[in-house]
């Protein structure tokens, strides 16, 4: 029998690498030597799967295994054919996200009979199917040699049930206990006790049985006859007795596949690149109890994010309101209802993070949930507007009406922290985050020196985000025939405005400033942040269009989009995490504004630099975010070596920017749907759209852009009262 082991398979697949890294002011940092390689990633429920594209799981890849409820249950299942490293000749992941299919086969060999196996003889086939707490692989051995071949096939398989903050970088004081594998010559058992007593289990059944039980290898020995193929079959279970859990129960479980509208386009990469982002929210959007929520991302963020989900929802509000819905009541069913130091809680506030796991519940991390997140809230009530406004659920607006009224209060109670109008954070908790805003970096926000700013600091785009929230609160109140309680918040947002005007305009620059610092001293550097401010509609039309051009200055816009900060600024550095880079999400926010404002020149621009990007990553999966360096022609964006993708708000960047360019202004009540000024970019001739819903009214539109004018089609299917303005 030949022994294998996973040291054995590493050295085989090209010692693929060293890697150094360290955390250090939220920014990931690797060595030259750890470039990115390709990677497939699968998701189904809490569960998820990265590996290389030929299945194995390198342990010079730390971000590799199989995961569930925030551990890792697989660290390696790796594959060798009679002691050989196997060759990749292709993959392909399902659409729907959580199936793969591999090709491989062998280098030259000699079987057991010493006879000489040819390069390309052996094909092996590989698929991966990820189900809620379950992998099963299949694999298929057909051998073209002329003659009988005896051949071995091992799988080498371990777990060391880390948890994914201790994959990123964590220290940890103790650990809890590994059990002693089990292995019979039809299954392996691999188990742990946590520091929290909860025990976990990783079973893995394989048919045919094996002729001897090894700890860890799974060794089958194969009798190939020419064009006949041989099926092995894993089954890998991961259970717990842990019983915090975010997962649906047997009702909630009913939801039913997402609804997937169809959008068509004149433009063969432009349909690419929207599909993938549809099939990507359908594929991160986990249930839950109270519905579809969009898991943050993959690896380091697979799990409720307040900020992200309700931006990422806002993206897809049209296309998938449902998904809005669910984020909305599960936000609102953790909301904040007690001063917690530890957790950053306050009455009224939206978490920012939400884990499970053994760290989590060891209270090792705060995030149980945590609610360090400046912007959550006010964006809970932008998001809980839109979706009123398409869909005109009035018995769920009712529902939540006392979590919108918690979370206003909260704007104006704890927000505030020093009763000048504005909302600025610091946290209390000694493992919380320093800074509470989207660019969540220790150095995301500093002075024109450098320096950083110091606590409570008050950020620009947040003020913008709490106008919109005190505008939404006027609209929702309306909805529920509070006329007197609508005027009060209306009031609210004027107040904000003039405030925001007053003290954030920095006139010299033609944008806002970045923050206020603790002494209320502006951070007067030039960032994306403000654009945020165009989108959520705080700024008059002649300031706003000002900064539009301020922001497609070169030293802002890269040609791949726009950067986080500029660079002309003293912390500018384009491979940086938040002081410099480019995020897909952050470019369709400030395009979104731009197109609020008669921008939709500089908006279709943008959306063209996503699409641009787009093609140089596999299956038009744009990252989380990559580095801000210049477009050269002929060479794609410079890779960020450990963003997340897929990333919810990253997969909704095309939507955000295709929504504001068509001009959407739902009015469900009505079952109306207006279109202000849609406008295609020079570049797009042609989009459809079906499976759209204003209400219960269904919409089917055509757009076709001839010279600088797009003409409006009215569609068989359509349903709606659709207008243009």
């Amino acid at each position: 029998m030949i022994n294998s082991t996973p040291e054995i398979i590493m050295e085989a697949k090209n010692n693929l690498r060293m890697e150094t890294e360290k955390e250090e002011e939220g920014l990931h940092i690797q060595d030259s030597s750890t470039l990115p390689i390709q990677q497939i990633v699968l998701k189904s429920g809490d569960a998820f799967l990265i590996s290389d594209i030929s299945g194995d799981f390198l342990t010079a890849s730390k971000e590799m295994g199989l995961f569930w409820h925030g551990a890792r249950f697989l660290r390696s299942c790796n594959l060798l054919l009679h002691g050989h490293p196997l060759m990749m000749l292709s993959h392909s992941v399902a659409e729907r996200g959580d199936t793969c299919r591999i090709d491989l086969s062998n280098e030259t060999l000699s079987d057991q009979k010493a006879e000489t196996i040819g390069q390309g003889e052996i094909h092996i086939g590989r698929q991966l199917e990820l189900l809620a707490d379950q992998l099963i692989e299949t694999i298929t051995v057909t051998s073209f040699h002329a003659t009988p071949v005896d051949l071995s096939l091992q799988l080498s398989m371990g777990a060391d049930f880390c948890d994914l903050f201790e994959m990123r970088g964590a220290t940890r004081k103790q650990h809890g206990q590994m059990a002693q594998p089990q292995q019979t010559t039809d299954a392996l058992v691999l188990g742990y006790r946590g520091c929290d007593d909860v025990e976990r289990y990783t079973h893995v059944g394989f048919m045919p049985p094996i002729e001897q039980a090894e700890p860890g290898n799974v060794n089958w020995q194969l009798q190939l006859q020419r064009g006949e193929p041989v099926e092995l079959r894993l089954v890998v279970q991961m259970s717990d007795t842990d019983t915090k859990t975010l997962m649906p129960n047997t009702s909630a479980s009913q939801l039913g596949a997402l609804r997937e509208p169809t959008i068509e386009s004149g433009d063969v990469h432009f349909n690419q690149l929207l599909q993938r982002g549809m099939h990507d929210l359908v594929m991160l959007s986990t249930q839950t109890p109270q519905g579809y929520y969009p898991y943050a991302g993959i690896p380091w963020f697979c799990c409720p994010f307040g900020r992200d989900g309700l931006i990422a929802t806002q993206q897809f509000l049209p296309w998938f309101p449902e998904v809005a819905r669910g984020t909305l009541a599960f936000l609102a069913a953790y909301q904040g209802s007690k001063v917690d130091a530890f957790t950053d809680e306050e009455p009224g506030k939206i978490l920012h993070e939400f884990r499970t796991g053994e760290m989590a519940n060891c209270h090792e991390i705060p995030f149980v949930p945590y609610y360090g997140t400046i912007d959550a809230t006010p964006l809970f009530l932008i998001t809980l507007e839109g979706y009123t406004r398409w869909t005109n659920d009035i018995a769920f607006l009712k529902e939540l009406w006392p979590n919108a009224l918690a979370a206003a209060n909260w704007i104006i109670e704890y927000g505030d922290r020093d009763g000048d109008g504005f909302l600025e954070y610091g946290t209390f908790s000694a493992k919380g985050l320093g800074n509470q805003g989207w660019k969540d970096s220790n150095d995301a926000v500093s002075h024109s020196d450098g320096q950083l700013a110091k606590t409570p600091i008050a950020l620009c785009e947040v003020q913008g985000y709490a106008y919109a929230a005190f505008r939404a609160m006027s609209y929702l109140a309306r909805q529920l025939g509070e006329e007197g309680t609508a005027e009060r918040w209306e009031q609210k947002a004027n107040s904000m405005q003039e405030r925001f005007l007053r003290d954030f305009w920095w006139e010299e620059e033609q944008t806002c400033y970045l923050a206020l610092d603790g002494d209320k001293k502006p951070c007067a550097v030039v960032s994306s942040n403000p654009g945020h401010c165009l989108w959520s509609g705080i700024l008059p039309k002649e300031l706003a269009q000002a900064m539009t051009r301020r922001m497609m200055r070169e030293d802002m816009h890269s040609g791949w989009g726009i950067r986080t900060l500029s660079t002309q600024e003293a912390r500018y550095n384009p491979m940086s995490y938040h002081n410099g880079s480019v995020w897909p999400h952050d470019s369709a926010v400030v395009g979104a504004g731009f197109a609020r404002y008669d921008g939709k020149r500089e908006a279709g621009v943008l959306l063209e630099d996503l699409l641009q990007a787009s093609r140089y990553y596999e299956r038009a999966r744009l990252p989380e975010l990559y580095c801000g360096f210049p477009q050269r022609l002929g060479y794609g964006p410079t890779r960020y070596p450990v963003a997340c993708s897929p990333q919810a708000w990253a997969t909704g960047a095309s939507y955000m920017l295709l929504n504001s360019l068509l001009g959407f202004q739902p009015d469900a009540e009505q079952q109306r749907l207006t279109l202000d000024r849609p406008t295609l970019p020079d570049w797009l001739p042609s989009l459809e759209i079906s499976g759209l819903y204003v209400g219960q009214k269904h919409v089917h539109l055509r757009f076709i852009r001839t010279g600088e004018y797009t003409e409006v089609i009215i569609g068989k299917q359509n349903e709606a009262d659709v207008r243009v303005l």
